[in-house]
């Protein structure tokens, strides 16, 4: 199968080409980036410089690459900006014989939003943490807290408050803003899959030991079937088939809250397949139409990541080399 993998330069984006490299069907593995200063390049079989999703005519030039490189399965990662005008377009991806692998629009549209998702949650009757809309008037009691964007990911925007007098002063000049409840405990994200609407076949949770920027620099995977029922529940809610991850936190009561769901492959997607599960196999048994069992549990408990720093060259002529291991 040939494969595309949108925002390139993400450690998410790398994953997912480690996780299609150890699986061995892809064909041809292709990356689309907006920047052509892109070490993921070194790695893969072709890269596409593409402007963002946002401007005007991106959509086209998205689907024009992927005729270009008879893509057969199209990833894109970046849920904010990608996922909804690619779904706009999703008919033309058809035309031309490839997968468009995002969500339908709702499902976006509610998981995107903090305040949507938090409704969800509360319909549903999942534990989540305390959110309400922020507003010049709102009354808000329950210090400390985090005034957050609506739509986003990567903690990007986030401000923990102290007082309604600086949660006021952290909002000043921002919009469409939500306070959480702070919630004091151990952070985790639980990666699952679902092979279809309503059965998620793998969740395997994972401790957040370190965090840089968003982006789990430290972890380790554990068992605990409370949390990967919780987890794998919401994404069966939700609707979604194929890749999902839900962060959360284990409070000190022994109490498990969601913060929020993201509707794509992980970070940490490399933990996850170092478990023992290829979240990449499992997409290509989706798309190929292959039966996929139960793996729920299946995953290697206490298998701990460390990332490092790694270097890929390039030379005035385009060459790229990678840099001398340890």
């Amino acid at each position: 199968m040939r494969v595309m993998i949108s925002a390139g330069g993400t450690v998410t984006a790398q994953s997912v080409v480690k996780a299609l490299r150890e699986d061995g069907r892809a064909s041809l593995i292709a990356i689309a980036d907006m920047d052509a200063l892109n070490a993921t390049k070194a790695f893969v079989d072709e890269f596409v410089l593409l402007p963002p999703a946002t401007s005007p005519n991106a959509a086209r030039e998205y689907v024009e690459a992927a005729r270009r490189l008879r893509i057969e399965l199209f990833i894109p990662l970046i849920v904010e900006r990608e996922f909804l005008p690619l779904d706009a377009v999703r008919e033309r991806f058809t035309e031309i014989g490839c997968r468009l692998w995002v969500p339908p629009r709702d499902v976006v549209l509610t998981i995107g939003d903090k305040l949507a998702f938090a409704h969800f949650l509360e319909r549903h009757g999942l534990p989540g943490a305390p959110t309400v809309e922020y507003s010049t008037d709102l009354n808000y009691r329950d210090f400390p807290a985090y005034l957050k964007p609506r739509h986003g990911s990567g903690s990007v925007g986030a401000v923990k408050v102290e007082s309604a007098a600086s949660l006021h002063e952290a909002a000043h000049g921002r919009s469409d803003l939500v306070v959480q409840g702070l919630l004091e405990g151990r952070e985790f994200t639980v990666d699952c899959f679902a092979a279809e609407s309503g059965r998620v076949v793998s969740a395997v949770p994972r401790e957040r030991i370190a965090i840089k920027a968003g982006v789990s620099v430290k972890g380790r995977t554990f068992h605990d079937p409370h949390i990967e029922s919780i987890a794998a529940t919401v994404v069966e809610k939700s609707g979604i088939v194929g890749p999902a991850n839900v962060q959360g936190m284990l409070q000190t009561d022994g109490a498990f809250s969601i913060i929020e769901m993201n509707p794509r492959f992980s970070g940490t997607l490399a933990l996850t397949t170092a478990a023992g599960i290829n979240f990449a196999s499992l997409l290509l048994d989706c798309v190929e139409g292959r039966p996929i069992p139960d793996l729920r549990g299946r995953h290697r408990p206490g298998v701990t990541m460390l990332r490092y720093w790694s270097e890929v060259f390039e030379d005035t002529d385009g060459a790229t080399w990678r840099g001398t291991g340890l």
